[in-house]
């Protein structure tokens, strides 16, 4: 029960249909969605911890507002350590590890096919993390996975505009295929390329939903 409901409170801000800003109130979500308190309140406490609900003193839980200041200092920090990370790690990685990319890389084109946007998420974190660890720099790559980590709500946003997760898929593989040729320029130029790409999809995203 709490996970269909926290999928369909999720459904319901990823599309808009609960906007930033609005307050969402326990009794009227229960009425929306036919069940009781209980499952609504865990599940704004768990889009919480995801960063789609905040919980305020004064004013309950409500769908935060995207801050396009607070969306572009992660992007421009990731796009500096991940430029980085994917620099070093086209010169270090072993060919186990490209072929762990390319196991993962078959269930994001799974995934996106069935539309599951959720585990297409997880698999992309498995992506960049494993990326990140072929750089072998410890420090450099917990550094680049906490800012991925930030831009959580930002990225569940951005793979659920129409066609964006086809995008991701292919803008993987291609990144898989300059690993597989061990070229550091590439690497980092298509990593910068697609944060930069991101970036202003969720900026006219958000702009042309606020109008």
């Amino acid at each position: 029960m709490r996970s269909s409901v926290t999928d369909r409170l999720r459904s319901l801000i990823l599309n808009r249909q609960l906007k930033p800003g609005e307050r969402l109130r326990q009794d009227d979500l229960a009425a929306q969605l036919g069940v009781s308190r209980t499952p609504i309140r865990e599940a704004l406490h768990q889009l919480a911890a995801e960063g789609l609900v905040t919980f305020s003193p004064y004013r309950g839980a409500y769908v935060p507002k995207p801050s396009m200041t607070d969306l572009e200092a992660i992007y421009s920090v990731r796009t500096a350590l991940e430029g980085y990370a994917g620099y070093l790690a086209a010169q270090l990685i072993t060919d186990e590890e490209v072929e762990h990319l390319e196991a993962v890389l078959h269930q994001m084109e799974d995934r996106s096919a069935q539309g599951d946007l959720l585990e297409l998420m997880e698999l992309n974190r498995q992506f960049n993390t494993t990326l990140f660890a072929a750089s072998r720099q410890p420090r450099l790559s917990d550094l680049a996975a906490e800012y991925m980590h930030m831009d959580d709500a930002y990225r569940r946003v951005h793979l659920s505009v129409e066609n964006l997760a086809t995008q991701v898929v292919a803008e993987h593989r291609e990144m898989l295929a300059a690993l597989r040729q061990h070229d550091p320029g590439r690497v980092m130029s298509l990593t910068r390329d697609q944060l930069y790409r991101s970036v202003c999809v969720l900026k006219e995203f958000f702009d042309s939903n606020s109008r």
